[in-house]
């Protein structure tokens, strides 16, 4: 797919209009196996719901229906948007893996960007984006801090505007053919959310008037890597998919570039009637990380954007936190091996290298994870020893919100997605500042990560220096609520959750239903991120890049 010639103007306005069109099969789904039938029929819906009371197996099952639901191809095209978000009806799962990339975009990637489901804009909403092709209403601010608004058309389905991890990692693979490239993210919500979002009615969300998701309501968030960057690991075992992204140089003004992509990594989250909580699933390419032949991880590695980490009581080094598993590489064909607890030590508190930092991978994969993956797998290689699809391999499941960080997938995250350590990869609690400096905060160089971890009870929050905010910290480690009802107060969080959902539960808590995304209602929109120019000095490499950071924050007020 070439992108058609760019169209970038002042943001303009109109009246929006929706329509719904998302396909879901009629019943729960039980979490029997995947069969040859779920692989090979021409037309795969997205389950509506799994039947409650699930157990791991059928978690997993379920997830592997979300993913072949999410990557049927489309007949949308760069000429027109109808067919966005629905297959075909004609190319089933294994004929979209039979090569690297296929005429149309996949389901997942045709979904509605958080650009068009959470426009910028100044004045009027734009129109509905149901149906049409993708334009994304975004803004940079330039040199002298002034926000420049964008309307972006003409381009791409994959649209690739984040550059890092929440704001607290950039992610890069030192021994590709671009070490300084890095891992590029995009978010993106089923009409069934952009159409709630966008109503003309609907109030921002806040701490006491909370949205409340429609049951259907699915977002994804995909990484990706340039394919010409690959260097340890064949391009051709990747989906891949033409993709638009930015260049930032000394100017401040982010440049529009594009190139082919490949998919390492997906998230989906659904949320059902009988898991209001969300369904939290994330699935790996196999070659995600890359091995030395010793064994050593030598790909993917993480910048922080803070430069000090603090852990709330008890502070003592090591920090520690106790994981259920029984993998940490996610391979095929890996033999059956019983779940254990392990207790790893995390970071020390204090200064943090901002050189890289080769990610790790805790024994985090449940034995139910790998087995459904293994037969998945051995399955798409009856149809076709080559598919693309089977080097992509189910991370977790989360479902049901606890306070007990030692069951299973509590510490659910992706090694591409979350990839810090201290940070995101073993989330548990809440989310302080995230590196990024805030209100109060007087010398910028002084980044902290508030590591307030759930796993350590019910107790205050206590920022490292009162310089870094002013404002009354939370009083507990809490961060996911139950019974939560559409334009009433969030009520009081009943669980610390780990991973994915303890994470997203920072959203919940001020209204947003677990999405992130619901940051941008009303205007507010996402500014777009730019890769510096490889052309820059090293100090403007990172200048810009702190701007990145600044832009990905997630407003926690």
């Amino acid at each position: 797919m070439q992108p058609q010639p760019l169209i970038l103007k002042i943001t303009s306005a109109l009246l929006l209009t929706f329509a719904a069109h998302t396909a879901f099969s009629a019943t729960p789904d039980n979490g029997d196996s995947i069969t040859k039938n779920d692989l090979t029929k021409p037309v795969t819906d997205f389950p509506a719901d799994l039947v409650s009371g699930a157990n791991q197996t059928q978690f997993a099952n379920y997830a592997w229906r979300l993913f072949i639901a999410a990557t049927q191809q489309t007949s949308a095209t760069l000429s027109s948007g109808q067919g966005r978000a629905v297959g075909n009806g004609k190319n089933n799962f294994i004929d979209t893996g039979t090569s690297p990339g296929v005429d149309n975009p996949l389901v997942f990637e045709s979904f509605y960007h958080r650009t068009e489901a959470f426009p910028f804009y100044t004045s009027q909403k734009p129109p509905s984006p149901i149906q049409q092709l993708p334009v994304y209403y975004t803004f940079y601010t330039d040199n002298s801090d002034k926000t420049v608004p964008l309307t972006v058309s003409g381009q791409n389905y994959v649209y690739l505007d984040e550059t890092n991890q929440i704001s607290q990692n950039f992610l890069y693979y030192q021994n590709s053919y671009a070490p300084e490239f890095p891992v590029l993210f995009m978010a993106k919500v089923n009409e069934i959310e952009a159409s709630y979002a966008l109503d003309p009615a609907r109030k921002a969300p806040s701490s006491s008037v909370s949205w409340d998701f429609p049951d259907g309501v699915v977002e994804v968030k995909s990484a990706w890597r340039r394919v010409k960057d690959i260097k340890n690991s064949n391009p051709q075992n990747y989906h891949q998919a033409s993709a638009t992204y930015y260049i930032m140089d000394a100017s401040g003004v982010p440049t529009i570039h594009t190139d082919t992509f490949a998919l390492i990594a997906l998230h989906i989250i659904q949320k059902t009637a009988n898991y209001q909580e969300f369904i939290f699933t994330t699935f790996e390419h196999v070659d995600a990380v890359t091995r030395d032949s010793n064994n050593k991880i030598t790909d993917p590695a993480y910048k922080t954007t803070y430069n000090n980490l603090s852990y709330q009581t008890p502070s003592d080094d090591p920090h520690t936190a106790t994981v259920t598993g029984a993998y940490s590489i996610n391979a095929p064909g890996q033999p059956a091996q019983q779940n254990k607890q392990t207790t790893y030590d995390l970071p020390d508190a204090g200064a943090i290298s901002q050189d890289y930092t080769t990610v790790v991978q805790p024994n985090t994969i449940i034995k139910e994870v790998n087995d459904v993956n293994n037969q998945v797998n051995a399955l798409i290689k009856s149809l076709d020893q080559d598919n693309i699809w089977a080097n992509y391999r189910l991370k977790g499941v989360q479902a049901i919100p606890t306070s007990d960080s030692t069951a299973s997938n509590y510490f659910l995250a992706n090694i591409v997605v979350e990839s810090s350590q201290p940070g995101i990869q073993l989330f548990t609690g809440i989310l302080l500042n995230g590196g990024v400096p805030v209100q109060g905060i007087q010398d910028k160089n002084q980044q902290y990560f508030v590591n307030c971890r759930g796993d350590i009870g019910n107790t205050q929050c206590v920022y490292p220096d009162p310089k870094l905010n002013t404002s009354t910290p939370p009083a507990t480690y809490n961060n996911v609520s139950l019974n939560v009802q559409q334009n009433q107060p969030v009520p009081a969080a009943q669980f610390s959750m780990g991973g994915c959902q303890g994470c997203h539960g920072a959203a919940q808590q001020l209204g947003r239903d677990f999405s992130f995304l619901a940051n941008g209602v009303g205007g507010k929109g996402k500014e777009l991120d730019a890769v510096p120019s490889s052309a820059l000095p090293a100090a403007q490499k990172q200048a810009i890049n702190r701007k990145m950071i600044k832009s990905s924050a997630f407003d926690l007020r």
